[in-house]
């Protein structure tokens, strides 16, 4: 199997990181997230937990169930409580409902009871493309309901239940971490279908997006990931805890191939435990109901949300300087309505 080791083997597959790209990060919570956070219901929290296992869950309420108390720190409360390891950094990736883009929080959190208090270390606007792909957003079809597990993590050998959910499930939410334990949690999404099995092992392509690859980055460094699958219209989630490595077998990447696109590399997760259960999260939050989505008219313009974080990063240099200089808000706003009409696979 030809396996992505280095990190020039990883450039080679899928290009190097754009400063540009790295640009729109920022290091605390400004106005556009502060806002966006105020018309969120629903987030994926990605952890390590006291085992030191990679983790991932829901957690949601009503519209803005994340309380900002600062530009640095958030404070949510979550269903129940959860066996978070402090030491290690966590991944919050927070949905708008009705919005292709989301809002990704990383940084490190404490847990009191069931309130989790997070300080911001990093925040950025991740693309629509995988919330498109997967038509997170449309109606949900009819599907078969899955069978439940029991509530407790185990080991997965080829379960049943587990594998109907995979081949259902249009969208998945990889967490991952790099070697100083800081967290970063990524939206995947297509048609059902598009993970690939064998086994105890899920192969998930990597499609146009963001292009910062921060998971595969993060694999490179330590392997420890979880990975969150969600089927639009149910109320329970899939849990993946494993460990992953990249792939550019040309085989399997062929198999994955949509309108004659190949992905140019999948990330492979021997899984080592699963859990199929009841998320309060998305029947608190609503998630599915088209009804709560919220008017374009109470969101900013995405276009103004990029430019703005592209202006405010902390970079520094004479790049940097000159693609400030460069930013217009009228060409970030063709630039992304011709990208997600023209570059999603």
């Amino acid at each position: 199997m030809s396996l992505v080791q280095s990190v020039e083997a990883l450039e080679r597959a899928v290009g190097a990181r754009s400063l540009g790209v790295m640009m729109k990060s920022l290091d605390s919570l400004d106005s556009h997230c502060v806002q966006l956070l105020g018309c969120s219901s629903f987030a994926a929290l990605g952890y390590i937990d006291v085992d030191g296992h990679a983790r991932a869950t829901a957690v949601g309420g009503p519209l803005g169930f994340a309380t900002v108390v600062d530009p640095g720190h958030l404070r949510l409360t979550l269903a129940e409580p959860i066996p978070l390891n402090p030491t290690v950094g966590c991944g919050l990736l927070f949905f708008i409902p009705g919005l292709g883009e989301t809002l990704r929080v990383n940084g490190r959190a404490t847990l009191d009871g069931r309130t989790l208090s997070f300080t911001v270390e990093e925040a950025f606007i991740h693309c629509a493309k995988a919330l498109i792909r997967s038509g997170f957003w449309k109606p949900p079809a009819e599907v078969p309901p899955a069978a439940s597990g029991d509530g407790a993590p185990g080991a997965w050998d080829g379960d049943p239940a587990v594998r109907g959910w995979l081949s259902r499930t249009p969208f998945v939410l990889l967490a991952s971490w790099d070697a100083q334990g800081n967290a970063d949690i990524s939206p995947k999404g297509d048609p059902p279908g598009f993970l690939r099995l064998d086994g105890t092992r899920v192969a998930v392509p990597d499609r146009p997006g963001n292009r910062r690859t921060d998971t595969f980055h993060n694999v490179l460094e330590q392997p420890r990931v979880a990975l969150l699958a969600l089927i639009p219209g149910e109320a329970e989630v899939l849990e993946l805890s494993g460990v992953a490595s990249l792939s550019v077998e040309a085989a399997l990447l062929e198999s994955m191939a949509v309108g004659g696109k190949v992905p140019k590399m999948a990330l492979l997760l021997d899984v080592h435990a699963s859990r199929i259960h009841a998320s309060q999260a998305i029947t608190g939050s609503g998630l599915w109901d088209v009804s709560r989505h919220v008017p374009a008219d109470r969101l900013p313009k995405m276009a103004d949300v990029f430019i703005d974080h592209l202006r405010h990063s902390p970079h520094r240099g004479a790049a940097a300087t000159t693609l400030r200089a460069l930013a217009s808000k009228r060409m970030m706003s063709w630039a992304l309505e011709l990208d997600y009409k023209k570059n999603l696979y």
